[in-house]
């Protein structure tokens, strides 16, 4: 039996997350007054402090983690998607539209594409999916197999910096987050 399932027998909270805080550093909460790439204010701990609190705004509850959900709700998937911090990147699914939102970690941001978050969302996308790619300051919408297989290939990233397009969240910068 592992640490976590023997931690739940005992009647203590168990956090998939570990010390996982991509959910709360990496898209902008409007909700809370937070730009995109800078912790929000409300971490404690290695995690959320209003976690399961009414305060806790609805754009936060919206950000489900797949890899966090799969545990929750014991799903199928469950043992397919790795931990967040394990890829550099975090997904989630949109709840009502075919439509995946992939946040990756600006310090390891070619990561996701060597683990099993590529092949997921290349199976994703070729079942008519849409993925929408938040990585270092750019965004990118994803709604073919052929263009992920570019994506997972080339660094658009870099090839968008050289040509000096301006960043598409302007907050990664201001963050002084490292290209």
């Amino acid at each position: 039996m592992g640490q976590a399932k023997r931690r739940k027998q005992a009647g203590e909270r168990v956090s998939f997350c570990r010390t996982c805080t991509y959910c709360c550093t990496l898209p902008e909460i409007l909700a809370l007054d937070k730009p995109a790439y800078r912790p929000c204010r409300h971490i404690a701990n290695g995690g959320c402090s209003i976690f399961g609190k009414p305060e806790r705004p609805g754009a936060c509850l919206a950000y489900s983690c797949a890899y966090l959900t799969a545990r929750v709700t014991d799903s199928p998937d469950r043992n397919k998607i790795p931990h967040p911090l394990d890829c550099g990147a975090y997904f989630h699914r949109d709840p009502v539209e075919k439509v995946i939102f992939l946040f990756v970690d600006p310090a390891r941001p070619h990561l996701w594409k060597a683990s099993a978050v590529a092949d997921l969302l290349k199976a994703e996308v070729a079942a008519g999916v849409t993925l929408f790619i938040t990585d270092r300051g750019r965004q990118m919408v994803v709604r073919d197999a052929y263009i992920l297989g570019e994506v997972l290939t080339r660094d658009f990233v870099a090839i968008a910096d050289a040509q000096d397009r301006p960043l598409d969240v302007p907050s990664f910068r201001q963050a002084g987050v490292p290209a």
